[in-house]
Protein backbone atom coordinates (compact mmCIF):
# COMPACT_ATOMS: atom_id res chain seq x y z
CA UNK A 1 0.00 0.00 0.00
CA UNK A 2 1.62 3.46 -1.16
CA UNK A 3 2.05 6.32 1.52
CA UNK A 4 0.72 9.67 1.52
CA UNK A 5 3.36 12.32 2.45
CA UNK A 6 3.19 15.78 3.86
CA UNK A 7 6.16 17.73 3.39
CA UNK A 8 6.99 21.55 3.94
CA UNK A 9 7.89 23.99 6.75
CA UNK A 10 6.35 22.96 10.46
CA UNK A 11 3.44 25.08 9.69
CA UNK A 12 2.13 23.61 6.65
CA UNK A 13 2.79 20.24 7.47
CA UNK A 14 0.63 20.31 11.27
CA UNK A 15 -2.37 20.87 9.47
CA UNK A 16 -2.02 17.49 7.70
CA UNK A 17 -1.03 16.10 10.93
CA UNK A 18 -4.29 17.25 12.56
CA UNK A 19 -6.05 15.65 9.41
CA UNK A 20 -4.98 12.65 10.20
CA UNK A 21 -1.82 12.17 7.56
CA UNK A 22 0.88 10.27 9.66
CA UNK A 23 3.64 10.74 7.40
CA UNK A 24 4.94 14.49 7.38
CA UNK A 25 8.23 15.59 6.92
CA UNK A 26 9.55 18.79 7.42
CA UNK A 27 11.90 20.02 4.76
CA UNK A 28 15.18 21.89 5.80
CA UNK A 29 17.55 24.00 4.62
CA UNK A 30 18.27 22.08 1.50
CA UNK A 31 14.96 20.99 0.26
CA UNK A 32 15.95 19.41 -3.20
CA UNK A 33 18.06 17.21 -1.44
CA UNK A 34 15.29 15.56 1.23
CA UNK A 35 12.71 15.67 -1.89
CA UNK A 36 15.16 13.59 -3.57
CA UNK A 37 15.40 10.82 -0.55
CA UNK A 38 11.62 10.71 -1.18
CA UNK A 39 11.47 9.56 -4.61
CA UNK A 40 13.74 7.09 -3.65
CA UNK A 41 11.15 5.38 -1.45
CA UNK A 42 8.85 2.92 -3.04
CA UNK A 43 6.17 2.84 -0.80
CA UNK A 44 5.52 6.65 -1.48
CA UNK A 45 2.79 7.02 -3.98
CA UNK A 46 1.68 11.14 -3.21
CA UNK A 47 3.87 14.00 -1.61
CA UNK A 48 1.51 17.21 -0.62
CA UNK A 49 4.59 19.70 -0.77
CA UNK A 50 4.04 23.70 -0.03
CA UNK A 51 4.16 25.65 -3.33
CA UNK A 52 6.37 28.19 -1.11
CA UNK A 53 9.30 25.21 -1.26
CA UNK A 54 9.00 24.73 -4.64
CA UNK A 55 8.90 28.14 -5.89
CA UNK A 56 12.50 29.04 -3.47
CA UNK A 57 13.87 26.21 -6.04
CA UNK A 58 15.72 26.41 -9.49
CA UNK A 59 13.46 25.99 -12.98
CA UNK A 60 15.30 22.80 -13.36
CA UNK A 61 14.94 21.17 -10.03
CA UNK A 62 10.77 22.20 -10.14
CA UNK A 63 10.88 21.13 -13.59
CA UNK A 64 11.83 17.61 -12.47
CA UNK A 65 9.64 17.53 -9.47
CA UNK A 66 6.81 18.56 -11.23
CA UNK A 67 7.37 16.27 -13.56
CA UNK A 68 7.60 13.27 -11.17
CA UNK A 69 5.05 10.36 -11.36
CA UNK A 70 5.93 8.12 -9.29
CA UNK A 71 5.45 9.77 -6.37
CA UNK A 72 3.20 12.16 -7.94
CA UNK A 73 4.06 15.33 -6.48
CA UNK A 74 1.06 17.95 -5.38
CA UNK A 75 1.93 21.36 -4.39
CA UNK A 76 -0.68 23.40 -2.33
CA UNK A 77 -1.26 26.89 -2.38
CA UNK A 78 -3.94 29.24 -2.42
CA UNK A 79 -2.84 30.65 -5.70
CA UNK A 80 -3.28 28.52 -8.65
CA UNK A 81 -1.08 28.81 -12.20
CA UNK A 82 -2.28 27.96 -15.39
CA UNK A 83 1.10 26.23 -16.99
CA UNK A 84 1.31 24.15 -13.48
CA UNK A 85 -2.42 23.22 -13.69
CA UNK A 86 -1.71 21.99 -17.34
CA UNK A 87 1.20 20.24 -16.48
CA UNK A 88 -1.45 18.06 -13.49
CA UNK A 89 -3.70 17.60 -15.86
CA UNK A 90 -1.57 16.18 -18.68
CA UNK A 91 0.24 14.01 -15.77
CA UNK A 92 -2.90 12.89 -15.01
CA UNK A 93 -4.66 12.56 -18.06
CA UNK A 94 -2.10 11.39 -19.85
CA UNK A 95 -2.76 13.90 -23.24
CA UNK A 96 -2.43 17.45 -23.65
CA UNK A 97 -5.80 19.05 -23.84
CA UNK A 98 -4.72 22.41 -25.03
CA UNK A 99 -2.93 20.86 -28.53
Amino acid sequence: MVKIVAAGTSEFIVGFQLAGIRDTIELGDNPFTEIKNLKTQKDIGIVVIDEKIIDNLESHQRLEIEDSVDPVFIPVSTKVEQDSLKRLIKKSVGVDLWK
